[in-house]
């Protein structure tokens, strides 16, 4: 089984793999047929992961490295934690096919601020994951 299958049966399995309110179109490409290339995961060639910035246009996709070193369980956005919601498998992703999107530690992708309690994070190797805001006592981010 693929790494990209482990962790989508992880996700499935975490939030219960629900569809949910659907989130805001995909932003700086809007409409539904949006399609962001494919990122390469930071940490294959050592570089520093992609962050967005603090303050977020809503709506609008940002490059963003999800820590995967634990699981998708949670991720630093918009000056606030956001934990796993549910993932949409009954939305495409935006992204397009290839790269390598998993590295050792992360998952490359992109991430929108959708409304001001739901942030959607995308990437080729998986449907959309929704997230909600809130806190972790994980020690892994």
């Amino acid at each position: 089984m693929s790494a990209a299958a482990l962790v989508l049966s992880a996700l499935m399995f975490l939030t219960g793999c629900g569809a949910s309110v659907a989130a805001s179109d995909p932003g700086a490409e809007s409409g539904p047929e949006a399609s962001l290339p494919a990122r390469d995961a930071g940490d294959l060639s050592g570089g520093e992961p992609a962050k967005a910035p603090r303050k977020p246009e809503p709506g609008k996709w940002y490059p963003h490295d999800f820590n995967s070193h634990c699981g998708l369980h949670s991720t630093e956005f918009a000056g606030r934690t956001w934990l796993v919601r549910t993932v949409r498998t009954d939305l495409p992703s935006p992204v397009e096919q290839g790269g390598q999107a998993l590295g050792q530690n992360v998952l490359a992708g992109y991430i929108q601020l959708a409304s001001p309690d739901v942030a959607v994070f995308a990437s080729a190797e998986l449907p959309p994951v929704e997230l909600q805001p809130g806190e972790t006592d994980s020690t892994c981010m």
